[in-house]
């Protein structure tokens, strides 16, 4: 997980990377070169996006493990096939005490998590077409990302305490859950003209989207577990026959999008603005209205 993060924290740089050199290019054309070589954006175009996506925690908790939800932490340790070997591990590294918690169907949680998902990559490739009089255009546009929330779980250990410590009370362990994205935006563009090569632009439009959830794993004493329900709400048994169950929901909602565009030579532009969504996400017990915010650099390849 270490790993993703560090790759995560790589994208804002490489769209401010993107940014400079295109401004070193213009720069490196004198004015009258530059200004030959614009034209207006007309016709049919191909756009190409990538960005840094940040969703607002209210559809996290659905990896939270609580008794509520679809995943839990419950049906996994207190289960035959699992809580053994967890409350095994447990005792083996001295983490609980088995004089207090004496069988895994002992063990309990004494806090949920609160997660949150983390900064991550969004991608995508669109069509649109501009009416050259009116600086407005129609477009239709296909993102995708992969989204990981975290947080963490305390379980009870069983041990005493002193009234001034609560040092070894609860065990720490983590949980995270993963999901893919897949979204269509539908919408109309206003570009308002503010210098030879930079016009502001606004967009505003309807969003499609579809949720995957792809796991739900959580670390417990250093051991990993998933607790994606695979068993048909049951607790999974030494025997237990698990299903191929997709975790999948189908949202819509609204966005806008204000940016700033920068025309390029060859019937092109770039533009670098904010995605700001309030979409519903369709997951079980998780399906409110939300805040989506996407930081994105735009290519336009029109008259292909």
């Amino acid at each position: 997980m270490t790993t993703a993060y560090a790759k995560k924290r790589r994208i804002l740089p490489l769209i401010a990377a993107a940014i400079c050199n295109i401004i070193l290019i213009c720069n490196a054309l004198s004015a009258q070169e530059y200004a030959d070589n614009l034209t207006p954006l007309k016709g049919f175009s191909v756009t190409i996006d990538a960005g840094a996506t940040y969703a607002g925690k209210t559809h996290a908790n659905f990896y939270s493990g609580v008794p509520e939800n679809t995943n839990t932490i419950e049906r996994v340790i207190h289960s035959e096939a699992y809580g053994e070997a967890i409350w095994n591990n447990l005792v083996d590294q001295g983490m609980i005490s088995p004089s207090a918690i004496q069988t895994y169907k002992q063990l309990k949680v004494a806090e949920y998590a609160n997660m949150r998902y983390s900064i991550t990559y969004q991608f995508g490739i669109g069509f649109r077409y501009d009416f050259e009089e009116s600086n407005t255009a129609l477009f239709a546009r296909f993102d995708y990302s992969k989204l990981t929330a975290k947080g963490g779980f305390n379980l009870y250990s069983g041990a005493s305490t002193s009234t001034l410590s609560n040092v070894n009370q609860y065990i720490s362990c983590g949980i995270w859950g993963t999901e893919s994205r897949t979204y269509i935006d539908l919408g109309m563009s206003k570009a308002i003209p503010i210098g030879p090569i930079l016009h502001f632009v606004a967009d505003i439009g309807l969003n499609i989207n579809h949720i995957r959830v792809q796991s739900n794993d959580m670390e417990i004493g250093g051991a990993t577990y998933s607790i994606l329900d695979i068993w048909g709400g049951e607790y999974p048994m030494m025997n237990s026959q698990s299903y191929e169950y997709y975790q999948t929901g189908i949202g819509f909602g609204v966005f806008v999008a204000p940016c700033l565009r920068l025309m390029l030579p060859g019937s092109m532009a770039a533009d670098l603005g904010v995605s700001c969504y309030y979409n519903k996400i369709n997951l079980p017990k998780y399906n409110d209205f939300a805040p989506q915010f996407t930081l994105f650099v735009r290519f336009i390849l029109n008259n292909l």
